[in-house]
């Protein structure tokens, strides 16, 4: 059972009912989590400002879903992974593209430098060593791409934190973390899918 209201629209206020057209709109339905995000319209509309400005930024939609995965997955973040491995599917992301972008890898040796790059950032929150820097730079990565990986930060950090203390239930395919560890502080497996 969730710990923090998922909102319906029979119980939102006018406000409220506005995001989650915005949501459906974006997303097609309105996630479980959205749904409990959008209990602060400050908050929820400033996650939607991000996600756009992010899918209009300078990475594809396909390496954003990987930046995501890695986030999550390092996050200890059962209800991120899920959500958005069942987006790359629909972006045509491969199982392994998946699996891969988890452990902060892909096939692509430049885009493996990134992932590598944002996991550091995750295990070291940020302070990183010259040498780390540089090896995002050699790989072809540019100072604006560098600056662009905090918004994802910024936006998947949310969604991860939120949904460790909200504990919505997964209203997607669900995709166990390779490390069980990093969901058991907060709670058991108490949640359930919902599709």
């Amino acid at each position: 059972m969730a710990r923090i209201n998922v909102l319906t629209k029979e119980k939102a206020t006018e406000e409220q009912k506005r995001i989650f057209a915005k949501t459906e709109a974006k997303f097609g339905k309105n996630p479980l989590i959205m749904s409990a995000l959008t209990n602060s319209p400050a908050t929820m509309n400033s996650y939607l400002a991000l996600f756009q400005n992010l899918t209009d930024g300078r990475f594809s939609k396909q390496l954003a879903r990987k930046i995501g995965l890695a986030i999550g997955e390092a996050n200890g973040c059962e209800y991120c992974i899920s959500l958005l491995a069942y987006i790359a599917k629909l972006q045509k992301l491969t199982p392994v593209d998946i699996e891969l972008a988890r452990g902060g890898k892909s096939v692509d040796p430049k885009e493996t430098a990134l992932l590598e790059f944002v996991l550091q950032l995750v295990q070291h929150k940020g302070d990183l060593t010259d040498t780390e820097v540089q090896a995002v730079k050699d790989a072809g990565w540019s100072d604006e791409d560098i600056t662009e990986v905090f918004g994802h930060l910024t936006l998947n950090f949310m969604t991860n934190y939120f949904w460790k203390v909200a504990r919505t239930d997964i209203d997607f395919p669900i995709l166990r973390l390779f490390d069980q560890s990093k969901i058991s502080r907060g709670g058991s497996h108490d949640f359930k899918q919902v599709v």
